[in-house]
């Protein structure tokens, strides 16, 4: 199952790489932050760039959360493992997990998503991890290059960056 850890902002990989250093590999499948790729312009060039997708989370894969929470017991720069009253640590819901899993793959990297700019500054994705999230985008800037989608996500909603690049401008007749 996939769990969720809190650290501070800035210091996911710092503290991921700390994870998979001292927790034990028997007690953890993986330990991931994912990444999202973005376009932006720097020195009149439009490059890509990979930002952290969930801010300030960390996620691993065990199915030995018991022994994994009491290691992480250990590890210091954790703000705190993420559980439900009562409990120290709860996995994902299996739609939460999905949906990481569609926007990340495997690699937990959720690559630029392609568009067609139409009229009125309407969008068509025509691939990407946005293709499946058309109808919960929030927010497109154009100019920043994202799109903004609101996602249900442990237990409330949250808002998350989405990269785009334009490949093509439609034109109403």
């Amino acid at each position: 199952m996939w769990y969720v850890i809190q650290t501070l902002g800035g210091e996911e990989e710092h503290t991921a790489d700390m994870i998979r250093k001292r927790v034990p590999p028997d007690y953890m499948k993986e330990c991931f932050v994912p990444k999202r790729e973005r376009i932006k312009k720097f020195g009149g060039q439009w490059n890509k760039v990979e930002e952290t997708l969930f801010p300030a989370y960390i996620f691993v894969v065990t199915d030995r959360p018991e022994e994994l929470y009491q290691e992480l017991r250990q590890v210091p720069r954790l703000t705190k493992v993420l559980g439900r009253e009562g409990q120290n640590f709860y996995p994902l819901d299996e739609g939460e997990e999905r949906l990481v899993r569609e926007i990340g793959g495997q690699a937990h990297r959720a690559p630029v998503s392609k568009v067609e700019v139409g009229e009125g500054k309407q969008i068509r994705v025509l691939e990407g991890p946005l293709k499946g999230y058309v109808g919960d985008v929030v927010k497109v800037d154009l100019h920043k290059r994202e799109a903004l989608i609101r996602i249900r996500f442990m237990g409330r909603e949250t808002e998350l960056r989405l990269g785009i690049e334009m490949v093509g401008e439609k034109r109403g007749k």
